[in-house]
């Protein structure tokens, strides 16, 4: 299984699962259940665990998101970018 690596607060190492159970997806896109349901769910590739669990991929989950945020974002009213001196 494909892990992402990330330091947390405490300077341990949190791994992030590539396949993110259903009970989970919601959460991971900060919605309920039903709203991942109507919105997402059918625009992402169900996966099995085991003999009755579903998950999902978290870069497909990420790239789902990408595309609501081109669509539905309002961008914002002042820019983070900061200029270094270079």
């Amino acid at each position: 299984m494909h892990m992402t690596a990330k330091l947390n607060l405490t300077g341990g190492i949190v791994l992030l699962p590539r396949i993110i159970r259903f009970r989970d997806a919601p959460l991971y896109l900060g919605m309920d259940r039903n709203r991942f349901n109507k919105e997402v769910r059918d625009y992402v590739t169900e996966i099995q665990v085991g003999v009755q669990g579903i998950g999902f991929d978290r870069l497909e989950l990420d790239k789902w998101v990408e595309h609501y945020i081109a669509c539905n974002g309002r961008p914002a009213k002042y820019s983070l970018e900061v200029n270094y001196g270079t």
